[in-house]
């Protein structure tokens, strides 16, 4: 079996543990019918490989992939698209346990051949559905014998419609700070800054197509809520205290998507620079790194 389902007849989640563990689809149930919550990346017309998944042992980019640590020079592979998300979601992952609510598996680096990074890690992955709640727990482990920085993180996308295209779609989520991005490439280009006008959804508003946006905020409160209120479908976030950053992606498509996670794009080379927002985590060996993230599917 390559796929797994989690059913509770509120929600279905489909997962492949053969590939990153990562999320396929997730969808509600509401008066019999199910909705996309997140677009079913089975479908190859939305061109993406997967609804969800999960970013170890960093978020996002870092900057053609070259950093210093402790006075040491490093340079990962595909440095040219910034050794972007990680290294483990078009991996296999071994599931330990699983039932019809619940999955768990784990990730060991030294199992696998040429793994972009220096240290030897090993991570665990558990969803869980509880009502109209998927409930989600990372952990990275550094199995090396040097400190290791370290970082983790979601990246889910959800359908921009529901029940019909071009629905109004509203969000809400909270922040203090955005990194400038002037030379386009989602690498911070200087210190945080304020929010521009059309990044600022500390109240509810309206998030249209036309707003193109790609950033990484930082001081996220682990809050947060989206929905269609024309379908009646609300979604809310809870995260740990230490996803401490959100990744904002607003494509003109059918899909957008919020990012919590725990570190900065390009973290790493901000640490090094001393930069106290990086968000990076320094792990002794044998040290973990565990954060969570819930959300939960509001129904009118």
């Amino acid at each position: 079996m390559s796929t797994f389902t989690l059913d509770n007849q509120q929600l279905r989640l489909i997962v492949d543990p053969e590939q990153g563990v990562n999320i396929m689809s997730l969808a509600v149930q509401q008066r019999g019918a199910w909705l996309p919550v997140m677009p079913d990346a089975r479908d190859p017309s939305l061109g993406l490989k997967a609804s969800s998944f999960v970013l170890v042992p960093y978020s996002n980019r870092i900057e053609n992939g070259r950093f210093i640590f402790h006075g040491q020079s490093y340079q990962l592979t595909n440095g040219e698209r910034h050794a972007s998300h990680g290294d483990v979601r078009t991996r296999a992952w071994v599931v330990d346990e699983t039932s019809a609510t619940r999955i768990r598996c784990a990730f060991d680096s030294r199992t696998h051949e040429a793994v972009n990074w220096p240290w030897p890690f090993t991570a665990a992955l558990e969803y869980a559905l509880d009502g109209r709640t998927l409930a989600s727990r990372l952990t990275l482990t550094n199995q090396g014998d040097s400190v290791m920085p370290a970082g983790l993180g979601w990246h889910p996308y959800y359908s921009r419609w529901l029940t019909r295209q071009d629905e109004p779609l509203q969000v809400q989520v909270r922040v203090t700070g955005v990194y400038p991005d002037a030379n386009d490439n989602r690498i911070p280009s200087g210190p945080l800054q304020t929010l521009a006008p059309n990044q600022d959804f500390s109240t509810l508003r309206e998030l249209t197509p036309d707003n193109f946006i790609d950033v990484c905020f930082y001081g996220y409160d682990g809050n947060g809520s989206f929905g269609w209120p024309a379908s009646g479908v609300k979604v809310t976030y809870a995260c740990s205290a230490n996803c401490t950053h959100l990744v904002f992606f607003n494509p003109a498509k059918p899909y957008f998507a919020i990012e919590p996670v725990t570190n900065a794009n390009n973290g790493i080379n901000l640490y090094s620079q001393g930069d106290p927002t990086s968000g990076i985590q320094l792990l002794e060996p044998g040290e973990s790194l565990q954060a969570t993230f819930a959300l939960t599917v509001d129904l009118e």
